[in-house]
């Protein structure tokens, strides 16, 4: 609630509607209304509808109105920021009791900037401004910058050295799936919802129409992740021997039972026993991506064609997250990794 002193009378403001008290402005009144405030006949003396909804149920608003637009995956990220980073600091809260004070303490509580950037400008300052449409409040807290925060991700890609030896003790399918995956910058989940007819040999091209992830089969997220890429002469030779792996599999790399894997937590075991078995540190299997766009742009390659290769958005993007690793001395791509060393088998793993 608000007071306002409007030719010496005593106004007020509540859920956005303002009503004359009829007392004169005075500080006993003023403090006569305030204590008066919350009682529902004081609600009921103005006239004034009261609005119950919380911070919570504008939030929950919010990401229905989400539901409408975007995958299945993308929502269950929000409804898990949710319950994780919004519910434990603004349960049973309205939208008028916060402050920006409160705001900024509240960005305190985070660690990096993602996990920031995606609670509040993906659901709070939604939520917050669907309270204003209500009249629930006059303004919105978020006046306050965002603290400078660095992401707790680190890039770490896998050397030529350790490339080989991960290849070299790979076995069956998945040396075939890490070939794949090190020299066309895929994501896992593209990878999994490969099918042969996405392979054309002849022209040494790949479609990427779709990922793999929680079980289902969906559109890539964005649109310049539907994308054709080149086969590189190293990539080739692993889809080979993979097309004599998969058999007459409709998928270029189906599960046990013929099927498609879950997505990539499905590998998440093979991997790490993998890892553990060349004595490298453990790094999660998309580094494979940042492999491939490391190597190439070391090796002098295009960053346009990288990024292109990657599905990115725009070159601003390649440029941002890999300038560091551009090097002028390096050898191009088709001599970076001899892959002719390396030990095929077209059996399946069991």
């Amino acid at each position: 609630m608000k007071v306002y002193n409007r030719r010496g009378k005593l106004y007020i403001r509540v859920n956005g509607i303002r009503k004359s008290t009829g007392l004169d402005y005075t500080k006993e009144n003023i403090k006569l209304v305030s204590n008066y405030h919350g009682k529902d006949e004081f609600f009921n003396n103005f006239n004034i509808t009261v609005n119950n909804k919380t911070i919570i149920d504008y939030c929950n608003d919010v990401i229905l109105e989400k539901r409408k637009r975007l995958k299945v995956t993308s929502i269950r990220s929000y409804e898990s920021l949710l319950s994780s980073r919004i519910v434990p600091y603004f349960d049973k809260m309205y939208p008028h009791e916060v402050t920006p004070r409160m705001i900024k303490e509240y960005y305190g509580t985070f660690k990096d900037k993602a996990t920031l950037n995606t609670t509040i400008n993906g659901i709070l300052k939604n939520a917050f401004e669907f309270a204003l449409i209500d009249g629930a409040i006059s303004k919105s807290p978020f006046v306050v910058s965002f603290p400078t925060l660095k992401s707790d991700y680190e890039m770490k890609p896998f050397n030529l050295s350790e490339i080989q030896l991960i290849l070299s003790n790979a076995s069956n399918w998945f040396k075939n799936f890490l070939g794949v995956a090190f020299f066309t910058g895929m994501r896992t989940g593209e990878i999994l919802a490969l099918k042969w007819s996405d392979i054309d040999f002849d022209d040494l091209s790949i479609n990427i129409n779709a990922t793999r992830t929680d079980g289902k089969t969906l559109i890539p997220k964005t649109k310049s992740s539907e994308r054709i890429i080149d086969i590189l002469s190293q990539c080739e030779s692993f889809l080979i021997e993979q097309r004599k792996a998969s058999g007459l599999s409709t998928f270029v790399f189906p599960s046990r039972d013929g099927k498609m894997f879950y997505g990539s937590t499905s590998l998440d075991v093979i991997w790490k026993k993998l890892l553990a078995k060349c004595e490298i540190e453990y790094r999660s299997i998309y580094q494979t991506r940042h492999t491939f766009a490391s190597n190439m742009l070391s090796n002098k390659e295009d960053a346009i064609w990288v990024s292109s290769m990657l599905g990115h958005k725009s070159l601003n993007i390649t440029l941002e997250k890999y300038t560091k690793f551009i090097r002028i001395d390096r050898k191009r791509k088709h001599t970076f990794l001899d892959t002719e060393n390396i030990e095929f088998s077209s059996n399946m793993a069991q």
